[in-house]
């Protein structure tokens, strides 16, 4: 069964327009499955296109049940990715319906340069990226493209839609990561990275303990009140409740039981990396506390 396509020519009714989210954000689906691309169980080469609705450049499309898209087949040794596309055509003489496509993109989930691109004329709505191998008639990987609209913005699940979500003031969630595509150096535009969940940013970061974080890094904190054991010189060692993935900027580190230790003994870093704390309580001679155990409090910032 074919798609259903309302906003080209002919008639559109007031429950169209109700029901219709194609206005400011140049594409979308509306749920969680809504075009979601799966593997089909029994035709070789073949993937489902579910049932669902989209939208994109004023126009809406609805598959009210699964849909069948074919692929061509690969010669053993070989390795393609094709990009299903809800492909948009104004051209016929009423224009539409819209059609689901398989574009060839090559050895990578990348946009090709054959997608079509042009509101009005013809144009792609990229769905998913889907993996062949030669020898194997099934699909190996998926890649998800679709891009969701909400009252809050658009989000999606991988970071190939800033490859054609490509307007100016675009601004979109991927997986909890907010980019927005700015007006960068000489007017250039650009992505720009505005959040990410757990992340912090920082107004400015000098020398790193461990690695040098790259520009535009969002950073890690952790923190916490770790109970050193009696040891003879003040020694102890605390680990970082989860290591940092990639570098350490700072630690900082205090004397959370004073009234134990006694006025005047401070602790300090005496070796610090990506996964554990090593600090030393000592008074200020530099002579190591070791009557009791003692609590440090700490904090540590990292990326």
């Amino acid at each position: 069964m074919a798609l259903t396509s309302v906003y080209y020519d002919g008639t559109v009714t007031e429950t169209d327009r109700a029901q219709n989210m194609a206005g400011a954000p140049l594409y979308g689906v509306y749920g969680p499955d809504d075009f979601k691309v799966t593997a089909h169980p029994s035709i070789a080469n073949a993937v489902i296109v579910k049932a669902g609705k989209a939208h994109g450049h004023g126009v809406t499309d609805i598959a009210a049940e699964d849909q069948v898209v074919n692929c061509a087949p690969l010669s053993s040794g070989q390795v393609r990715w094709d990009m299903i596309v809800i492909r948009r055509n104004w051209q016929p003489a009423l224009g539409g319906p819209s059609t689901l496509v398989a574009v060839q993109a090559g050895a990578t989930p990348t946009i090709p340069t054959t997608r079509k691109v042009g509101p009005g004329v013809e144009d792609d709505q990229p769905l998913f990226f889907v993996k062949w191998q030669g020898g194997t008639s099934a699909p190996v990987d998926f890649v998800d493209a679709r891009v969701w609209t909400g009252n809050g913005g658009l989000y999606a699940k991988n970071d190939v839609v800033r490859s054609y979500l490509d307007q100016v003031g675009t601004e979109v969630n991927i997986n909890g990561t907010v980019w927005t595509y700015r007006l960068g150096t000489n007017d250039v535009p650009e992505w720009a990275k505005l959040s990410e969940a757990g992340k912090v940013p920082l107004f400015g970061v000098a020398d790193a303990r461990t690695g040098t974080p790259p520009a535009g890094t969002q950073f890690l904190i952790q923190s916490g009140s770790t109970v050193i054991a009696k040891e003879v010189n003040g020694y102890g060692s605390i680990f970082y409740p989860t290591p940092f993935p990639n570098g350490l900027v700072s630690v900082q580190v205090t004397n959370g039981d004073i009234v134990a230790t006694g006025r005047g003994w401070q602790p300090a870093v005496n070796m610090a990396n990506q996964t554990a704390l090593h600090v030393n309580l000592s008074n200020g001679s530099g002579v190591g506390y070791s009557a009791n155990v003692w609590r440090c409090d700490w904090i540590a910032i990292g990326w």
